[in-house]
């Protein structure tokens, strides 16, 4: 990550948004690749996409659902035991 956002406001904050998620993402394992956003008139929530460090396989987590680094080290470890099957 090459520059840190010191201060959330009105004209940054979806970059500091991105940028924190980019973190926990990061300590979790994973690397971050992007936020999906709510998809409101289809009633999806968003999600965050993240890549498997070993197999480079895309995964994607649910913003809106106990987001967190255990649950992305739960689901690299799901990629992990489904490729290694």
């Amino acid at each position: 990550m090459a520059t840190m956002i010191s201060a959330i406001s009105a004209e940054n904050s979806g970059e500091a948004i991105k940028k924190l998620l980019a973190v926990i993402v990061e300590h979790a394992g994973g690397d971050f690749v992007n936020i999906q956003g709510a998809q409101t008139q289809y009633g999806l929530p968003a999600h965050v996409l993240l890549n498997h460090p070993k197999h480079g396989s895309t995964l994607a987590l649910r913003l809106d659902q106990n987001f967190g680094t255990a649950a992305i080290r739960n689901r690299l470890a799901a990629c992990d035991s489904r490729d290694s099957s």
